[in-house]
């Protein structure tokens, strides 16, 4: 039953609604369409609340409490990553836990532990933005237990990739980098 059949059968006891009061009738007809509006978009507030139900208003709404709204992905992969960072609690900075967050963020990674000197490098194997690569990095200092020192490269060169570059330490040494750019460097 529409608003507009709720509103007459409700009020034809009164007796004023009746056929031939057309100003009344069309008094009922403007309260009847705005409370379907309202009734529809009350529907999409409900849905978007919740992650398993959101569409779009609601998963960029908790997306951006995190970082950026992930457009790019399909609503299923942005409903799963956002279950799994919500879900990350106290007791989740072991490697398992750690793993979940980093799945969280869409990061495709490897990690190397090397818990006998509490050292761990997070190695990104997929290119990212400037941008991304920042918000990432920030991200993963908040998950990583302070006790344990880390390193996040970006899909950085590998040490078979250096040796193919035939390159001399002085021609190297020449470019004049920091540890930190040869440590970046992806070409």
């Amino acid at each position: 039953m529409t608003v507009s059949e709720r509103l007459n059968h409700a009020l034809s006891p009164v007796g004023i609604y009746t056929a031939g009061a057309d100003a009344l009738s069309w008094e009922l007809t403007a309260y009847s369409v705005e409370l379907e509006r309202l009734y529809t978009d009350l529907g999409v507030l409900f849905r978007e609340r919740f992650i398993t139900t959101a569409q779009d208003i609601g998963l960029k709404a908790y997306e951006e409490l995190f970082g950026p709204e992930r457009t790019d992905e399909s609503t299923a992969d942005r409903r799963e990553k956002l279950l799994l960072r919500l879900n990350l609690g106290g007791g989740d900075f072991t490697p398992v836990g750690v793993r979940r967050a980093l799945d969280s963020f869409g990061l495709e990674y490897t990690i190397s532990e090397f818990p006998s000197i509490g050292k761990m490098t997070v190695t990104a194997t997929t290119d990212y933005s400037q941008a991304q690569q920042a918000w990432i990095r920030r991200e993963v200092e908040k998950i990583i237990p302070a006790h344990i020192e880390f390193q996040l490269t970006f899909n950085t060169m590998t040490w078979a990739q250096w040796d193919a570059l035939d390159r001399t330490f002085a021609a190297i040494d020449g470019e004049d980098m920091t540890w930190r750019q040869i440590d970046n460097r992806t070409q």
